[in-house]
C-alpha cells in the first residue's frame, strides 16, 4: 500500500503538515465511497467527497470538509477543516480547479468556476468566487493581497 508510506511524510514546503491515521483512511474512503465502511467513516467525520482525493492531498484536521463532484485537485494540496469546494449554481459543470501546492485555510469556501493558481494560499474563512493568480494570498471575500507572496509558491 503505497498510500500509507507516501502520506507518512510531511508536506514538501511545511514539515509541520502531515496526514494522521484518520486522514489516510479518509483519502482511501474517498476512492471507494460505496463501500459501507467508507460511508460510515465519511459520515462520522462529517466529510463529503464527490471525487477521489489524490494520494498527495493533506488533511491536517479532517472534519466537515465538502468537495463537490467535478472539482479538480492538484498534488500537495492542503485542505483545512470545514472547507467547501463546489459550485454556486445548480450547474455542476461550474466547479473549482485547484492547482498544485495550494493551501486552503480552515473554513474557506471556493465556489463556482474558479481557478486557484499553483502555490496560492486561501486564508481562513475566505470566500473565493474569482480566479486566484499563482502564488498569491487571498483573505476575506475575494481580496487578493498585493505584494504578498504565498509561502507555498
Amino acid at each position: 500500500m503505497s498510500l500509507w508510506k507516501k502520506n507518512i511524510y510531511p508536506h514538501p514546503k511545511n514539515p509541520h503538515i502531515h496526514n494522521g491515521r484518520l486522514s489516510r483512511w479518509l483519502i482511501l474512503a474517498s476512492g471507494s465511497r460505496q463501500h459501507p465502511l467508507a460511508r460510515l467513516l465519511l459520515f462520522l467525520s462529517g466529510c463529503e467527497f464527490g471525487i477521489s482525493l489524490p494520494v498527495t492531498t493533506y488533511l491536517p484536521h479532517p472534519q466537515g470538509i465538502v468537495v463537490g463532484c467535478r472539482v479538480r485537485l492538484g498534488n500537495h494540496v492542503v485542505i483545512g477543516q470545514q472547507v467547501t469546494l463546489g459550485g454556486r449554481d445548480l450547474d455542476i459543470d461550474h466547479m473549482p480547479v485547484i492547482h498544485d501546492g495550494v493551501y486552503l485555510g480552515a473554513g474557506c469556501k471556493v465556489l463556482g468556476k474558479v481557478v486557484v493558481g499553483r502555490g496560492a494560499t486561501v486564508g481562513a474563512n475566505a470566500v473565493v468566487t474569482k480566479d486566484v493568480p499563482e502564488g498569491s494570498v487571498v483573505v476575506g471575500a475575494n481580496r487578493i493581497l498585493e505584494g504578498h507572496t504565498s509561502p507555498y509558491a
